[in-house]
């Protein structure tokens, strides 16, 4: 899977870093990506307070690419409860498909995050597309009398990628 990715990476004059000798055979040879710049960003739901944060996450991000089929986000100020994300990759020619989730359950309360997108690597820079979604609810029984609310956020991203 990672020398697909590789050639992908190679059309664009990009080199594959190798992980040190100590890795495990899962991580033996990684592709690393960051974000590059943010071509556009749309917030398709979520309060309008949040967009600067999710932008500045974007801005920070990372993607691994392990030889496995499996890749690894990572970002800042993010829970490490659900983070890094972690999922599977396919490689089809010069382009890169990705998705992953992550959900946790604490006492009366859950959350969850999703990613799933695409890297183009025959445009220069290459592009990468993605969908990012996150929500959290919460419940509780006081005097026998429920409560419960939901927070969610949805974000479509375009930016370019490059390799650290």
């Amino acid at each position: 899977m990672i020398r697909k990715l590789v050639l992908a990476l190679a059309s664009v004059a990009l080199v594959l870093t190798a992980a040190p000798a100590h890795a495990s055979a899962n991580t033996a040879s990684t592709v690393r990506l960051r974000t590059q710049q943010i071509v556009r960003f749309d917030q398709l739901a979520g309060q309008q307070a949040w967009r600067g944060s999710a932008m500045n996450r974007v801005a920070a991000a990372a993607w691994y690419f392990y030889d496995n089929g499996t890749f690894a986000f990572n970002t800042t100020n993010v829970r490490t409860d659900l983070y890094p994300l972690r999922g599977r990759y396919q490689v089809s020619g010069d382009k890169v498909t990705f998705s992953a989730n992550n959900w946790v359950r604490i006492g009366g309360s859950s959350a969850f995050t999703e990613m799933i997108g695409s890297i183009d690597f025959g445009s220069r820079p290459p592009v990468m597309r993605l969908n990012w979604a996150s929500g959290a609810g919460y419940g509780a029984v006081v005097n026998d009398r429920r409560f419960g609310s939901t927070a969610s956020s949805h974000y479509q991203v375009i930016l370019t990628v490059a390799q650290f």
